[in-house]
């Protein structure tokens, strides 16, 4: 009964993304050459996104408001701060991604309106 419940609650689409990035011959790590710095890992997931907060950041010497969700996905093992969620063509940097707990989803704090 409790997946039913899960599956009821997940109405929104995201898409995972990871960072896309290769050596650069220097020790550090780039986008290739020609290619977005972003790559699609899954798209179209289920999730629910839950706006909790808002706020404003300064980063860069550049005010920008930000945005505090929670968002929950069905379980998806590896997925870590390193990667982002698109919902809506919102950028959302994921702040945590702790393990699963329940067995069957995946709860993050996510930010939007954040560099990085």
């Amino acid at each position: 009964m409790a997946a039913l419940g899960l599956a009821s609650r997940l109405k929104h689409k995201v898409t995972i993304q990871e960072p896309n990035v290769v050596d650069n011959g220097k020790g550090g790590r780039k986008p290739p050459a020609g290619e977005a710095a972003w790559r699609d890992v899954a798209v179209n997931v289920p999730a629910e996104v839950y706006p909790l907060r808002g706020g404003e950041a300064l980063s860069l010497g550049v005010e920008r408001a930000t945005q505090i969700y929670r968002v929950t996905i069905r379980k998806r093992l590896g997925l870590t701060p390193k990667h982002r969620l698109v919902w809506q063509g919102i950028a959302l940097n994921i702040k945590t991604a702790p393990p699963c707990t329940d067995g069957q989803s995946n709860v993050m704090t996510c930010e939007s309106g954040a560099l990085g």
